[in-house]
């Protein structure tokens, strides 16, 4: 075996990889009648003050590494205002959890836990393993294992205190170009994105907790991150209805507890201009009245600067300004004590009134009822701290949860093309050849792949480093210019299309250029649109796309190239010449 820039650390996300899989699906959740929920809902309505009422719709943010005057602000957001609901941001998880522990502990009313977790709670908590991106999950081609993983992302979330999840994206990826979202969505085909979100929906909702579709009216065809300003959809009204809608009715349909707007200036719904999630023609007149939802709706986060900078508002009047549009909840008002201080101003200016309040109240109110935080025995505290974590000595849920993510790895793996007229395409043999195979960055991930391909042959691995330079590769080559066929694993890329996926033109150009002269397999772990931004990608015999770079998707990868599983992926999306839905079964 030949090995180049070889680093031995980092090899525990590896043993991940090695666990058998364990642990029947749980019962689903049972919800309480509507008569418990309604008499429980009233025992604490009429307790409330009019500011109590105010701020049970406002969701507040929190890390454990907000300052000592943060802190302060959040204790008398908690204990004093009583507001209706926390969400942690990206963060360390134990001292996350500790701290959510505390202001939970000062909650008087207990507060409607809520995540952003589209792929798992891992997506907050580095240190909880993570199921699949979804633009993975689009390469399903069924949607039984979106419910497992809805089910599997609902079990971890309830045990770590969450009722609400904001997820599943709904989002229609139709644009490689200008679409922000990306990796985020299920792919460009809408019927598959509705259908594979109802699934997620119902899974998190089987398990006991809530779902919201966002971002309504979509995100669609844009390039312009919500977070950073206010991105524009510059389409027909009748377009909107036929794509970025659809699948929000297919989610509507099926009982969605949520739906998220989002910060989006969409001309067609609303020539004012003004972002989505203050807009009452779109959350009203749309969401509201035309598409006939009367279920909760939330904005996304307003202190983003879709809305925070580009709304022509200031920033202190933006949550009256979506309270006024038809939302129920405000999330992460930026001042929330001054929010609550406006809306009750305008309640008693006759702005707006008690009635809309009390409705808006009660549908959260009813919303913690369905998911049991006013029972008894309810504990919002999390107790163990290692659970999801401890991956040397998984539990049963741990370890389904861990089965489930090599399944859908091994589902997943989507051959673009393949031409093996000469034996030297998929599957490989090794039989009279011999192999070489090339992991490009991530040494810990070709190390996986070599020692996987040895157990169905002989195949000599060079490794090259995080770093590679081109010199690096020019000396790879070298090494296995006698081989009758080179497997080159692309083992480190980012998801971002701006960033050209983390990979160097140069280095693109001499990979390809060297599968024209050597026979060889490309195994790309990373996003299907990378074959937009590689010219001379017809020069491999066969190209296999692994969606991440993980270790599950690169043991799968490696079965499938070896001939063990088939291959059943399909793109999500289009790139390059090959279409959405293509994929060659092997």
């Amino acid at each position: 075996m030949i090995k180049v820039n070889f680093n031995k650390t980092g090899f525990a996300s590896l043993l991940l990889c090695m666990l058998s899989p364990f642990a029947a699906q749980a019962d689903g959740f049972k919800f309480p009648s509507e008569e418990k929920i309604e008499h429980q809902v009233d025992s604490v309505f009429r307790k409330l003050s009019t500011r109590e009422k105010i701020a049970q719709i406002m969701i507040i943010d929190m890390t454990s590494r907000d300052s000592k005057e943060m802190r302060k602000i959040q204790k008398r957001l908690v204990k004093k205002e009583k507001v209706g609901g926390l969400i942690p941001l990206g963060d360390v998880y134990r001292p996350a959890v500790e701290r959510m522990n505390q202001l939970n502990k000062w909650a008087k009313i207990p507060m409607l836990m809520t995540i952003d977790a589209e792929w798992g709670v891992g997506m907050r908590w580095k240190e909880v393993p993570s199921h699949q991106f979804f633009i993975q999950l689009g390469a399903l081609t069924s949607d039984s294992l979106v419910y497992e993983i809805g089910r599997s992302i609902a079990d971890e979330c309830r045990a770590f205190k969450f009722q609400v999840n904001y997820s599943p994206v709904v989002d229609i990826n139709n644009n490689p170009d200008k679409f922000i979202v990306n990796f985020r969505t299920f792919g460009e085909d809408k019927d598959k994105v509705a259908r594979y979100a109802s699934a997620m929906m119902r899974g998190m909702r089987d398990g006991g907790l809530a779902g919201s579709a966002k971002h309504f009216p979509g995100h669609g065809e844009t390039n312009v991150d919500s977070h950073l300003a206010l991105p524009l959809l510059p389409f027909s009204a009748e377009r909107l209805d036929s794509l970025e809608l659809y699948p929000f009715r297919k989610l509507i349909a099926d009982g969605v507890d949520m739906v998220m707007v989002g910060h989006l200036n969409v001309p067609a719904l609303d020539p004012s201009g003004a972002p989505s999630s203050i807009s009452k023609p779109i959350v009203t007149g749309l969401l509201r009245e035309k598409m006939g939802y009367d279920g909760i709706i939330i904005t996304d986060a307003l202190n983003m600067y879709g809305v925070a900078r580009d709304s022509g508002l200031e920033k202190k009047d933006i949550p009256l300004a979506a309270y006024k549009a038809g939302v129920d909840i405000l999330l992460m008002p930026e001042d929330v004590e001054n929010a609550i201080s406006q809306i009750e101003n305008a309640l008693e200016a006759g702005e707006i009134t008690m009635e809309g309040l009390d409705m808006r109240v009660k549908k959260m109110l009813r919303l913690k009822a369905r998911y049991g935080i006013f029972d008894k025995s309810y504990d919002p505290i999390v107790r163990d701290l290692d659970i999801f974590t401890d991956t040397t000595a998984p539990d049963a849920r741990m370890k389904a949860k861990l089965s489930l993510i090599k399944k859908v790895s091994e589902e997943t793996m989507t051959v673009v093309f393949n031409d093996n007229s000469q034996g030297l395409g998929l599957p490989v043999s090794c039989e009279g050849k011999k192999v070489a195979y090339v992991g490009f960055m991530n040494p810990q991930l070709g190390q996986q792949f070599g020692e996987v391909a040895n157990r169905y042959g002989q195949v000599d691995t060079v490794l090259l480093g995080d770093d590679a330079a081109l010199e690096e590769l020019k000396a790879a080559k070298e090494k296995v210019s006698g081989y009758d066929l080179v497997i080159f694993g692309f083992n480190k890329s980012l998801q971002s299309i701006k960033r050209n996926f983390g990979l160097e033109e140069a280095h693109l150009k001499f990979i390809t250029d060297w599968a024209a002269d050597q026979p060889m397999v490309a195994v790309f772990l990373g996003s299907p649109y990378v074959l937009k931004r590689m010219p001379g990608h017809e020069n491999f015999k066969a190209f296999v796309v692994g969606y991440d770079a993980n270790c599950y998707n690169n043991e799968a990868a490696a079965k499938v190239v070896f001939g063990v599983i088939p291959a059943k992926g399909v793109l999500p999306v289009t790139t390059a010449s090959f279409k959405v839905g293509e994929g060659v079964a092997l």
